[in-house]
């Protein structure tokens, strides 16, 4: 897909290039939740590469360890709907293939937790024909599965372990076992690789609405690098994914719209205290399932008790002016998102004051990211570059922006504010459309004259 910024009408690729600056149903948003996060943590076992969570993931199976055991997931899929977790997991796998069995186990993933696997094979007492082979990791069972010796070609690898049958006369080899035998999985290696080497490449190809950095230190270069990596994949490529970013006091101002910087931590009910990285995780959750017409000022941080560090009204009005999301303590208890900003400081004709704000973020993201797919989906190479076909477009749009203006995500639209006219090439097209985002109620000025 060619997409991204304009400035002159110079793109040789086909493709919608679209600039935002201020002045009928829509397609479900298939990013709508989605939220890619890089892992910061050495897990010694799962897929090299991305892997796809939710709420009701075997966490153990894919990522070695429990979700308790994994805060800054945990926080994210507070808030997100799916998770990609960027596990850079490779090395060799553990192994065993003893004489004695018909079978040969290797760990489904690389990494040195597959050193704590082991198999086990219990015959029947009653019925020697009948043998019970089980899969530990460390002392939990986690796969068993019973067949007689004639069906040893039909046991089945599992979450934890693939099997490939290697014997014929597998009854016989197992008619020799004693009662119970085990045989642990070895040489299992982790091998150390940089994140950074995969980075744009995962960012530029998965399919997300916002990455976070959340669980890295807050003075680790990545937190940059996919700072910068966003900014060109907005710009250079049209994909309209968001960041989240946890700072520092003294920090990288990153002064960017598609850039949110996470202020401080949060204090939960059972008193575990989380650090500005660790929350900056359910931010980004938060972020990606909001839609365009959703606004996470003052949202509340799900079973938090107090921010931490608590935030003093200077403190805050400062963090606030440096573009940074600040979790604030509420009178009554709850712990809430002080307002939802991204990292813009420098306001211009081009980027106004609105475009701090990230539900107009969100909304100019969505229509951008909704006239692509459409353009690309019913017009390239399908309609003809006439008055006619240029019609259809700017109808075709018309209808989706009075969809949003009911919805209450722009103000009144008037089809007379699009106009698709020809672009200097004879494939090209320049569409210019005027619309306002609704923003979220923030503010209450209120004077009580007293007779």
């Amino acid at each position: 897909m060619a997409g991204g910024t304009w400035t002159t009408q110079n793109k040789r690729r086909p493709g919608a290039y679209i600039n935002t600056k201020g002045v009928a149903q829509a397609k479900p948003d298939t990013t709508l939740g989605r939220t890619l996060l890089i892992n910061s943590e050495k897990l010694n076992w799962g897929a090299n590469g991305v892997t796809e969570v939710d709420a009701g993931t075997d966490f153990k199976a894919v990522l070695g360890t429990t979700l308790d055991k994994l805060v800054t997931l945990k926080e994210t899929l507070k808030g997100a709907l799916t998770v990609l977790f960027l596990n850079t997991n490779s090395g060799e796998k553990a192994t065993v293939a003893p004489e004695a069995l018909p079978w040969a186990f290797t760990a489904k993933y690389a990494g040195t937790k597959g050193n704590d696997l082991t198999i086990s094979v219990e015959k029947d007492p009653a019925d020697t024909t009948l043998v019970t082979i089980t899969t530990l990791f460390g002392t939990e069972v986690v796969n068993e599965q019973s067949l007689r010796t004639t069906n040893a070609a039909g046991l089945e690898a599992n979450a934890y372990v693939d099997v490939a049958f290697t014997a014929e006369g597998a009854a016989e080899k197992l008619d020799a076992l004693s009662a119970t035998t085990t045989y642990p999985l070895v040489g299992g290696t982790t091998k150390p690789t940089d994140v950074t080497d995969v980075l744009n490449d995962v960012m530029g190809t998965e399919n997300y609405n916002v990455v976070t950095t959340a669980g890295f230190a807050v003075d680790n270069d990545i937190h940059g690098l996919v700072a910068a990596a966003t900014k060109r994949l907005r710009e250079d490529e049209g994909y309209k994914i968001r960041a989240v970013v946890p700072g520092q006091e003294g920090g990288t101002k990153y002064d960017y719209e598609g850039v949110s910087v996470v202020n401080n931590g949060v204090e939960l009910t059972d008193g575990t205290v989380l650090t500005t990285t660790q929350a900056a995780g359910w931010f980004a959750g938060a972020s990606s399932a909001a839609d365009e017409a959703t606004s996470l000022t003052y949202t509340a941080y799900p079973d938090a008790v107090a921010a931490s560090p608590k935030r003093t009204n200077e403190q805050t009005i400062t963090a606030l002016n440096a573009g940074q999301v600040v979790f604030t303590t509420r009178r009554d208890g709850t712990v809430v998102v002080e307002q939802d900003i991204n990292s813009l400081l420098t306001v211009t004709d081009d980027k106004p004051k609105s475009f701090q704000k990230n539900r107009t973020m969100r909304t100019l993201d969505t229509i951008a990211m909704n006239t692509s797919e459409s353009f690309e989906d019913s017009f390239i190479g399908k309609v003809g570059n006439d008055a006619t076909g240029r019609g259809l477009f700017k109808a075709d749009r018309a209808t989706y922006l009075q969809g949003l203006a009911d919805a209450r995500v722009i103000q009144a639209f008037d089809p007379e504010d699009i106009t698709v006219d020809p672009g200097t090439d004879a494939d090209a097209i320049v569409v210019t459309l005027g619309i306002t985002p609704i923003d979220s109620m923030e503010k209450l000025y209120m004077t009580i004259n007293v007779g």
